[in-house]
């Protein structure tokens, strides 16, 4: 595996843990505060990959990742 696949690996697992997190927190009525915490540091390290990727490959990296694939 390259580190280019690495990397877009590494994203994929972020942004399913975000869509994870962020459906949790609005079927929780946005009432938790953790689940709320949790989300917003789920998307500050998928930002922080997507930002890595790009600076290394100089192009964007779009996850395939949906919330339609969650749903199966």
């Amino acid at each position: 595996m390259t580190p280019q696949e690495m990397l877009e690996q590494l994203i994929d697992n972020a942004t399913k843990d975000f869509i994870e997190i962020a459906k949790a927190e609005e079927e929780d009525g946005y009432s938790d505060a953790m689940v709320s915490m949790e989300r917003t540091e789920a998307d500050g390290f998928l930002q922080g990959l997507s930002v890595a990727y790009h600076i290394m490959f100089d192009k964007e990296y779009i996850s395939p990742v949906s919330l339609e694939d969650e749903v199966e």
